[in-house]
């Protein structure tokens, strides 16, 4: 087997690169949401530590901000591309 190079698109978002736009755009939705992220941990001296959730990382509004996000960014770059 002989070693080839190709060329191929790439995409970058979230600061790496991606051989996908979704996974991109899912990068740069992960991105934002992180830096509106309010999650702290409260510590309880020797009984431990406690981490609490913001209002961003619930698993149901996640899941709808993310792809209500990857898809917007993803519109967002098809309309730029024409």
């Amino acid at each position: 087997m002989a070693v080839t190079t190709s060329q191929a698109v790439v995409y970058k978002g979230g600061g790496r690169r991606y051989l996908t736009l979704r996974s991109a755009c899912a990068a740069e939705a992960r991105a934002l949401l992180k830096t509106r992220c309010e999650c702290e941990t409260m510590d309880h001296g020797p009984m431990g530590y406690e981490h609490l959730t913001c209002w961003y990382h619930e698993d149901e509004r996640n899941a709808v901000l993310m792809r209500r996000l990857t898809g917007g960014y993803m519109r967002r770059f098809r309309s730029t591309q024409k």
